[in-house]
């Protein structure tokens, strides 16, 4: 029997219409404008970032550049889940390295032969001083050394030309002026070496440099040297929690492949040799039909000072080049400079030759994103593009640049003659990393970031209420980890619990977007700003009705504000390099938890020594206070009382009991020790006010101390009534009526000093 009804089958499924998910965008300095971002291949993004030149050490406009792509970098991996390849060069073959490096070398030399200030020394440095001024004033003075008052003079009355605008100028002038002084000083026989030699140390290394640099052999003293800065600047690096690159590469190990690099430029056309060095025929590259040259900068091309600063301090001769802005590729080597072997003679590279060669030699003839300062951008990006599009014969070798903006500091250029140049070892001395980085995330990373006090203040501020916010969720997490189930006919997923997971939902898509949006980091801190504070509002109003929270939505809120924070950089990575945590062995457990052990063990001891003198109750609490506010908060733990707390905000238990609180005790200490240095600023405040309040009472006291009728009794009067008020002036001629009134007002008011005196007279005999 067969039935002729329909078969089953499933009904009809439709795919949703779902929404639209923002693309990632980037402000592409290549067209100064915001560019859908594709890369070449698929998820996998290649990414070459100009590194350091290692000469001295990192400041925080460095921080300004690596801070920003360190930021970038992360959201691309971490967040938007590109497979990054992300290369970075070190310079350490230089003109800045070389002078430096051999100023220092001779320098340290000469002091060792001379460690007695003498004669001789102090004509050295005479002759030392004469050479730095003319050096670096020439071009406002001729031999301005011999005419230095005459200088002087004109530079107070603003008649040096260009010095307002260079930003050396004011350094240079500085160190003449402070060297000239220690030169007298030593002549009155008024110095010691040490300090001779500190205050002289630039003109003398100038000097000695001009007349044994030549002499200087020894490739290992340039190579010891930006080896020394190498690994401070990776120090600084490290302490700011900014990931080293994937790929180093560092141009004294890069020397063959720079040299075959040239080459294929020359093959292709683009480059001429002249006298042992190659140039880059800008001319021939722009005329070509599917070549132009400086295309970031276009109307700098013919900018000669900046032309010329591309090419070094030790590169001045531009007698070999075809055009004024072709730049070298290939440096012959003078005496005393560092050299290899190449097809043109003995040299070195150039410096925009050596982030091309890296660049293609580890990531090819198409790169992604390409990044750097925004000073870089011309001559240095500008012609490596041009060299690198000569070598492949592409028109495109880089797809997106990326410049960072300017840092002010309070406002200004920084600059060590302004002496608001702050080192990065100096910035951590008064910010913490995370502080630091939190005020970077408040700025884009392509505008001008002002670093200030306010700045900061605003970052610390912020850190404050973010750590608020996660301690009392995690310390919420833990009790209700710990606390006994209690069965309930009720949930506690009601209005107040939907409108937090909305708010929740809807900053998550706010920030997506706006970190789709060229990394538009200061937009995405305002939104999770806004949502901690919902979510605060949220515990608190449950708090004030004594409803219970739900715990679950708070802990999924904290751990977004977390990921997305260590996303960011703010929070230190979990397991950086690879493989499980390591589990940690007895002993370290011993070591974690002796210092809390010891801090009971010591609370039990103060417990019983109370007791057993039957203390008054007070002694007991005051011991619970020094337990809390002291010995716990030294380990980085708080306890939140009912009552309110030292640091934090939230009154987080119903039944006055406390709920424990694990923080960072650096973090901790921080913030106590700006809580401390607050107070002890309103304490200096109230003794300032209290002095000056006493000072003008004591002057006013010591003005009340002449009784009112005596007060007239000068040569400017000849007769007086019996209040000692005058009737005559000294010729003999009557007060006159207006004359009254203001003395009346005086004598009122001298009455009344008068009065003062008298009462604070007696209070002291009193």
């Amino acid at each position: 029997m067969t039935s002729s009804a329909a078969p089953i089958r499933q009904p009809d499924w439709h795919i949703p219409a779902g929404t639209t998910v923002p693309r990632l965008y980037i402000n592409n300095s290549l067209t100064r404008k915001k560019e859908l971002f594709v890369p070449e291949k698929g998820r996998r993004v290649t990414w070459y970032s100009c590194g350091p030149t290692v000469y001295d050490k990192s400041h925080v406009g460095h921080a300004r550049t690596f801070f920003s792509f360190d930021i970038v970098r992360r959201i691309m991996s971490e967040y938007f889940g590109y497979d990054l390849q992300y290369v970075m060069n070190i310079t350490d073959i230089d003109d800045k390295i070389i002078v430096s490096a051999r100023q220092k070398y001779l320098f340290a030399k000469y002091k060792e032969a001379n460690p007695v200030l003498n004669e001789s020394v102090i004509v050295k440095a005479e002759l030392g001083w004469h050479y730095f001024v003319n050096q670096r004033f020439e071009k406002y003075m001729k031999d301005a050394a011999n005419n230095w008052a005459e200088f002087v003079s004109e530079f107070e009355a603003g008649k040096l030309v260009g010095a307002a605008d260079d930003v050396k100028f004011g350094l240079y002038y500085k160190t003449a002026i402070s060297s000239r002084d220690a030169l007298a000083k030593a002549k009155s026989g008024n110095m010691c070496i040490n300090d001779f030699y500190l205050a002289l140390q630039d003109p003398l290394s100038l000097f000695i440099d001009s007349q044994e640099g030549a002499k200087t052999t020894d490739q290992q003293i340039f190579r010891d040297y930006a080896a020394y800065w190498e690994a401070d600047f990776f120090h600084d690096m490290d302490s700011l929690n900014i990931r080293r690159p994937d790929v180093l590469t560092r141009v004294s190990e890069y020397i063959p492949e720079i040299i075959a690099f040239v080459q294929k430029i020359m093959s292709n056309g683009y480059a001429y040799e002249f006298d042992g060095s190659v140039y880059f025929d800008t001319v021939c590259f722009d005329r070509s039909d599917k070549h132009s040259y400086a295309k970031i900068e276009p109307w700098s091309a013919g900018n000669v000072k900046l032309v010329q600063e591309g090419e070094g301090d030790l590169t001045a001769d531009t007698s070999g080049k075809r055009n004024i802005s072709d730049f070298a590729l290939w440096k012959s080597s003078k005496p005393g400079e560092p050299s290899w072997s190449s097809p043109w003679g003995e040299g070195r590279p150039g410096w925009h030759i050596e982030c091309s060669a890296m660049a293609g030699c580890v990531l090819g003839e198409k790169i992604d994103i390409h990044s750097g300062g925004i000073d870089l951008t011309f001559p240095h990006h500008d012609n490596e593009l041009a060299q690198s599009e000569g070598h492949f014969g592409c028109t495109q070798w880089v797809n997106y640049f990326m410049h960072t903006g300017h840092l002010h500091i309070e406002g200004q250029k920084m600059s060590k003659s302004l002496k608001n140049f702050i080192s990065i070892k100096e910035a951590l001395e008064q910010s913490t990393a995370q502080q630091i980085r939190i005020m970077y995330l408040l700025h884009h990373w392509d505008s001008t970031l002002d670093w200030s006090a306010g700045s900061l203040s605003e970052a610390r501020t912020i850190e404050v209420s973010i750590n608020n916010f996660l301690a009392l969720v995690k310390a919420l997490a833990q009790e209700e980890k710990f606390k006994e189930r209690v069965i309930s006919e009720t949930h506690n997923y009601g209005s107040a619990e939907k409108e937090l997971m909305d708010v929740l939902f809807q900053k998550q898509e706010a920030i997506y977007a706006a970190l789709a949006d060229s990394f538009n980091t200061p937009l995405a801190m305002t939104e999770l700003r806004q949502l901690i504070s919902v979510s605060n509002q949220y515990y608190q109003t449950k708090n004030k009705v004594k409803a219970t929270p739900n715990i679950a939505i708070l802990a999924k809120i904290g751990v977004y504000v977390t990921k997305l924070l260590r996303t960011f950089g703010v929070y230190p990575d979990i397991n950086p390099e690879f493989g499980a945590p390591v589990t940690e062995g007895a002993q370290n457990s011993e070591e974690a938890l002796m210092p809390y052990l010891r801090v009971l063990s010591s609370f039990r001891d103060a417990v019983r020594e109370l007791a057993q003198a039957k203390a008054d109750p007070v002694e007991f609490l005051k011991l619970s206070d020094r337990l809390r506010d002291m010995d716990l908060f030294e380990l980085g733990v708080i306890l939140d009382d009912k009552e309110g707390t030292l640091l934090y905000c939230f009154l987080v238990m119903l039944d006055g009991k406390a709920l424990v609180k694990i923080v960072d005790r650096k973090t901790l200490m921080s913030q106590r020790k700006a809580i401390q240095d607050k107070e002890l600023e309103r304490q200096r405040d109230k003794e300032e006010r209290l002095k000056i309040q006493a000072q003008k009472k004591a002057e006013r006291l010591e003005k009340g101390r002449m009784p009112p009728s005596q007060m007239f009794k000068t040569a400017e009067f000849s007769a007086w009534d019996e209040q000692g008020m005058p009737t005559l002036d000294k010729e003999g001629v009557e007060i006159t009526k207006s004359r009254r009134k203001r003395l009346d007002k005086d004598y009122a008011i001298q009455t009344k000093l008068h009065a003062e005196f008298l009462a604070g007279a007696d209070s002291e005999k009193a």
